[in-house]
């Protein structure tokens, strides 16, 4: 009877770390996830503020057709200004969502975990169909998938090894 008492504890504390009662700065996880989080932050953060329209020195249809390898060009302008206003609105819900986190990183640590979850679910929600396309084309034909791509890849894998990281428990020298 212990043993299943003591598993299922162990997937309470789990769970409380993930949702903790209260959100204060008293962080549990390991502190690796948060130096895991910080660029993938700093990336979305900047990405965001320049697909929301706020960056008046980058171009949305530059950015797409350069970066994320769409021919707007090959599109009708109908097509391109839907195209470009639903960047836009994905752009500044992506950018509210890192001001959030970084809310949580400075002032209430206790919700990393929940915060990095969130991040994870939009960067898999938004991109992982086409990642796992991504990586069959490139094994099967090595060419170099667009900027974009890789850069997304990347951001999956940090942000999955910062969530799992953030969920251990860590004893923290005061």
């Amino acid at each position: 009877m212990a043993p299943a008492a003591a598993e299922g504890g162990g997937r309470m504390n789990i769970l409380g770390r993930l949702f903790p009662r209260s959100l204060t700065n008293a962080y549990q996880g390991s502190w690796a996830a948060v130096w895991l989080l910080a660029p993938v932050l700093i990336i979305k953060t900047m990405i965001g503020f320049n697909f929301s329209g706020l960056n008046p020195f980058i171009s949305v249809s530059e950015v797409l057709q350069t970066v994320d390898g769409v021919p707007l060009d090959t599109f009708s302008p109908a097509a391109v200004a839907s195209i470009i206003s639903s960047a836009g609105a994905w752009g500044m819900a992506l950018f509210a969502l890192c001001l959030f986190t970084w809310l949580v990183v400075v002032r209430y640590r206790a919700g990393l975990p929940a915060a990095i979850l969130l991040l994870l679910i939009e960067q898999v929600g938004r991109t992982g169909v086409d990642t796992v396309g991504l990586v069959a084309e490139v094994a099967a034909t090595r060419a170099m998938p667009a900027a974009g791509a890789v850069i997304n890849l990347g951001m999956t894998a940090l942000l999955t090894i910062a969530f799992l990281l953030s969920l251990l428990r860590v004893k923290h020298l005061n």
